[in-house]
């Protein structure tokens, strides 16, 4: 019998002690320890702040200006290569006026012994001429070619020039400087005031350069990648 109670008590106290353990692990549950860690927000990029169009919107931009484009030299070589095929034309267009007179010595005539006639006639004339030699190899491609090659050069100089301005902006805004600016010692403010007007010169650069294309902000240059 002594067993049987110390059994029901045990019982009884289990049940009495149920609810305190089930308020521990609810307030375990419920703190920031058991939660989920936040995901950290994405950092943003670092063309974020900057509203420049891509850099290489801007060379395309600035080739456009030069008339120097890949496709308009290309164009300058198929052309020529044409040509050959062309025939050459030639047109004449000629008016000729005439008067004949006569004079009749027969006695038997019963009429003025006198003969008279003009003539007024209009001739048109054309040509073509095909020249074979032209039509396998035409020398005006040598000169498209030579000048398709100096576009491609005004191209790269071009093209280089507006990467480097481009970048030397990028570094300027992002506070970066060279090695002997760096151990020179010197007014920050100085030399931020120098840093923005530099960044300005390089802007009105690339407008001059692009035609402008460098201050639009439309929605071409909206989320394009660089």
């Amino acid at each position: 019998m002594n067993i049987i109670r110390s059994r029901h008590a045990s019982l009884r106290r289990l049940r009495h002690w149920r609810p305190c353990l089930a308020i521990p692990c609810l307030l375990l549950l419920a703190s920031p320890l058991g939660a989920a860690e936040p995901t950290p927000a994405a950092a943003p990029s670092p063309r974020g702040a900057d509203t420049a169009p891509p850099v290489d919107v801007l060379c395309r931009a600035a080739v456009a200006m030069a008339l120097a484009e890949p496709e308009r030299a290309r164009g300058f070589v198929s052309r020529a290569r044409i040509a050959g095929w062309l025939p050459e034309f030639h047109l004449r267009i000629f008016r000729r006026f005439a008067r004949t007179e006569g004079l009749t010595l027969d006695d038997t005539a019963a009429t003025v012994p006198l003969d008279v006639s003009a003539v007024d006639d209009v001739r048109y004339e054309w040509r073509a001429t095909w020249d074979l030699s032209r039509m396998v190899f035409n020398p005006d491609e040598l000169q498209a070619h030579a000048e398709a090659l100096r576009m491609s050069d005004v191209r790269r100089d071009i093209q280089s020039l507006v990467v480097r301005l481009y970048f030397e902006r990028r570094r300027l805004l992002s506070g970066g400087l060279s090695e002997e600016k760096r151990a020179a010692p010197s007014d920050p403010g100085a030399e931020d005031e120098r840093r923005h007007l530099r960044a300005l010169e390089i802007e009105a650069q690339l407008d001059a350069i692009t035609g402008g294309a460098f201050s639009r902000s439309g929605p071409e240059f909206q989320g394009a990648d660089p």
